[in-house]
């Protein structure tokens, strides 16, 4: 599962607080998925030699946070966190109906989790 997340995001730390430590979603997050967290406002320099400029926005990507950014827009359309996505072994949605999901209830992310991972088995 890719997590858009950022250090300074108020609304990924009300996530993490009220939905991921519900017991409902907690086991499935630390049982049934590899989480994988993508922090948008990382500012430590990329190397000179994996910097870029992006080819959907322009933009000069210079930092691990600029890379992530450029990643999450350039495929997901959208420059939102949190921002969830569930994958396959080779990056592709497994939520075709809702392929994203953000800031929900513990209900409607439960119900977001076990469709995609279904869609894994």
């Amino acid at each position: 599962m890719l997590d858009f997340t950022g250090y300074a995001c108020v609304n990924c730390r009300k996530m993490e607080n009220n939905v991921w430590s519900d017991t409902k979603i907690l086991p499935i997050l630390k049982n049934q998925v590899v989480l994988i967290s993508l922090y948008v406002d990382d500012k430590r320099d990329l190397p000179k030699e994996e910097q870029f400029t992006s080819k959907t926005t322009g933009s000069s990507i210079e930092t691990v946070g600029d890379k992530w950014t450029d990643f999450m827009i350039s495929k997901y359309k959208t420059n939102t966190q949190p921002l969830y996505v569930l994958t396959d072994l080779e990056g592709n949605s497994l939520n075709q109906q809702q392929p994203t999901i953000s800031y929900v209830s513990v209900s409607e992310y439960e119900t977001w989790l076990q469709k995609g991972i279904a869609q894994f088995k």
